[in-house]
């Protein structure tokens, strides 16, 4: 029963879906035709394939429509909106690669009412969908009941994951949460644990997390057959609380448990290949539509101003600890100081068109090139030079963390502030946590979101940028 409502509950959605997505496409037809856009018929044909195709990508990379045991609204909800914005950049890309009309689409009465029909719909339909399952969950006549054995740390975190994910189970709690007993051997364990089974079951409990020290579990086959029994599906999760107080992240190789420190999506070769798409176009757009006419106008104030190279080459940390030369336009005076030393706040060695550049970020321009070659991403912790990197590794447990990915033009710590000078160690540390929040928590979502930041950040000025 359970099942079978949430199974018809989502495909429903998903149908709807769909065809919200392709009534969108034909409202901008509509309104293009009687526009007298003067697209050509094989452009506009296309349409509706590049809709069914681009929405069908994009709930297929955010997983919209996945159905488990664990369902959560707010999971649901937030990948429905970046599925949808996923899926509005596709069709804003196929548009400007294919239609030379540029101008003309972004502001036609055709863009505006799809977007708004859609952004409609999707409010609408969500409110819809809550209220529906809300109802479905009422007529369930018998919930699947779930509970935790085990009180202890990894017990509370599962509690809650559950209890934040749990809408279309009945989530009883920790069993035995009010008791005080210790378990010093596993014989006194095992006792335990074959009561706790008995008395789940007479509670009618469907599924039974069993939470402990991994020296307490010796024999897994007697408590499933036991739990197999009592028609009860039994589940053990190790207790990993008294190694230490990290959230560590665990996965599968083959038959083989691994635990891992963290959480490293850009770990998945799918998701390097996106990055990376996403990285090409974004820097071969920049170098074919700014650069091009930016760096000779550039050079030449530049070279005006001061003599010396147009760009400054310097060898700065890369990916897996890899130097490589990064690449700047150059905004001090040749004068064979120090290069290792950071620029501080009214230096002198800085030029005049080098305080525009440094204040306005266009020094970090070339460095598109680095992207496009594969040195560096748009996205990412930024690159340090040698020495500091060296430095700091020395007063940083967790500093090369950041350099388990590319480094980036702009990335999450900037977006933050946390940018320019860094006088004191405890700078650097807020930074690297930064730095390593954004090497767990990769998205594409996230690395577009940072490119807007950076632009709002770099308009508004910020006061770390001299």
């Amino acid at each position: 029963m359970r099942n079978r409502h949430k199974f018809t509950s989502i495909i429903c959605c998903a149908m709807a879906d769909m065809i919200a997505m392709l009534l969108g496409t034909i409202v901008f037809l509509n309104f293009a035709i009687k526009e007298n856009s003067g697209w050509n018929t094989l452009f506009q044909d296309k349409m509706i394939p590049i809709t069914v195709l681009s929405w069908l990508f994009s709930v297929a990379y955010f997983q919209l429509y996945r159905v488990d045991v664990l369902f959560s609204l707010e999971y649901f909800f937030r990948n429905s909106w970046r599925a949808f914005l996923m899926q509005r950049i596709l069709w804003h890309i196929y548009i400007i690669i294919f239609q030379d009309k540029v101008e003309y689409f972004l502001g036609s009465k055709a863009n505006l009412f799809q977007l708004s029909f859609l952004l409609l719909y999707f409010l609408v339909s969500r409110i819809v969908f809550t209220v529906v399952i809300e109802k479905v969950k009422g007529r369930i006549f018998k919930s699947y009941t779930v509970a935790i054995w085990g009180f202890n740390k990894t017990s509370i975190e599962l509690a809650s994951h559950l209890e934040s994910n749990s809408f279309f189970i009945d989530f009883i709690g920790i069993l035995n949460e009010n008791s005080s007993e210790t378990y010093t051997n596993n014989e006194d364990f095992s006792l335990a644990l074959s009561e706790a089974i008995h008395s789940a079951s007479n509670s009618n409990i469907n599924e039974l997390y069993i939470v402990s020290k991994p020296d307490f579990i010796s024999d897994l086959n007697y408590f499933f057959e036991l739990g197999d029994k009592h028609c009860m599906r039994l589940k053990f999760v190790p207790d990993f609380s008294s190694i230490s107080k990290k959230h560590f992240n665990s996965s599968h190789v083959n038959h083989f448990h691994v635990i891992k420190p963290r959480f490293e999506p850009l770990q998945n070769a799918y998701n390097r290949l996106i990055k990376r798409v996403f990285d090409i176009v974004f820097s071969s757009l920049v170098i074919v539509l700014i650069m091009s006419w930016l760096y000779p106008l550039l050079a030449f104030f530049i070279k005006k101003q001061s003599k010396g190279p147009v760009l400054f080459k310097q060898i700065r940390t890369g990916k897996k600890n890899e130097p490589f030369c990064c690449y700047k336009f150059r905004s001090m005076y040749i004068d064979g100081s120090d290069e290792s030393i950071q620029a501080q706040k009214g230096d002198c060695r800085i030029t005049p068109i080098g305080k525009f550049l440094r204040r306005t970020s266009l020094d970090e321009m070339p460095q598109f090139f680095n992207v496009w070659l594969g040195n560096m991403s748009v996205v990412g912790p930024r690159p340090h030079m040698i020495k500091h990197t060296s430095d700091y590794n020395c007063h940083i447990n967790n500093f090369m963390v950041r350099h388990f990915v590319k480094p980036g033009i702009t990335g999450l710590a900037q977006v933050k502030g946390l940018r320019g000078e860094t006088k004191n160690v405890s700078d650097m540390k807020r930074r690297v946590t930064t730095d390593i929040q954004y090497v767990q928590g990769w998205s594409l979502i996230t690395d577009i979101k940072i490119c807007f930041l950076t632009i709002i950040v770099t308009l508004k000025g910020d006061e770390n940028a001299f």
